[in-house]
């Protein structure tokens, strides 16, 4: 099976230990950085990254753009969607992905467990694999072909900061598909400070691309209507 580990990024402090992370345990790993504005200098340019794919992202960065643009690049392979700010660090933990999403056609998704995340699913359990019943966040995900021949590209409607994970789970739930993720493969998601949040721990404003969200499906991420709605403020 074939794979690309998909990146957006604009910050070469996170890319350069992302991509080594990458290098050091999936020796084999198609690597494709959607370029946000990568800063480079006289002792650190895209050469020094090695046989990285780089293609140009679009401004305004908006995530689900600049992921569909890197999930074309990746032309027939499955992908593994990862942020910038995540450090393998399972050997072979995206590959063990690629396996178990290829014995199990039945899960349109497949996340790595991992630190600091909005689900406590994703942390390390010691299972294998398991199924949430609602959405993975997009911090290491490996998606299938086959899925996204299904259920799509993911939404551009999306954006402000988050919730396009939570639309894309939805989607593939509402394809019949299940939401998988695997004690496998672990990313730290704590070390490195996020570009678009700030601190490790810091979380974004979802509020915007909520209302869009509960505009767009008429239940809100955790499947209430619009009516009974943690947040009936973004309607007032």
């Amino acid at each position: 099976m074939s794979f690309s580990v998909i990146i957006p990024s604009k910050n070469a402090d996170n890319l350069e230990p992302c991509v080594t992370a990458i290098r050091q345990r999936e020796t084999d790993a198609r690597i494709i950085v959607v370029d946000d504005g990568v800063e480079f200098t006289e002792d650190r340019d895209m050469y020094d990254f090695g046989d990285v794919c780089w293609v140009p992202g679009i401004k305004p960065f908006i995530f689900s753009r600049n992921v569909n643009i890197g999930i074309r690049a990746a032309g027939s392979d499955d992908v593994v969607i990862l942020g910038d700010d995540g450090l393998l660090q399972t050997p072979g933990g995206f590959s063990l992905l690629a396996r178990e999403a290829e014995a199990h056609p039945e899960f349109g998704i497949i996340s790595a467990t991992c630190n600091n995340t909005g689900n406590p699913n994703q942390h390390p359990k010691g299972i294998g694999l398991r199924e949430d019943p609602r959405q993975v966040c997009f911090i290491a995900v490996y998606i299938p072909r086959r899925t996204i021949e299904t259920v799509g590209l993911l939404d551009e409607e999306f954006i402000h900061y988050g919730l396009d994970d939570d639309s894309y789970c939805l989607r593939i739930r509402r394809a019949g598909l299940k939401i998988g993720i695997h004690d496998g493969a672990y990313v730290d998601h704590g070390s490195l400070t996020s570009t678009f949040r700030g601190a490790a721990g810091a979380g974004g404003n979802f509020r915007p691309n909520l209302k869009i969200f509960i505009q767009k499906y008429g239940v809100d991420n955790w499947g209430q209507p619009k009516e009974t709605s943690q947040f009936p403020e973004l309607f007032s």
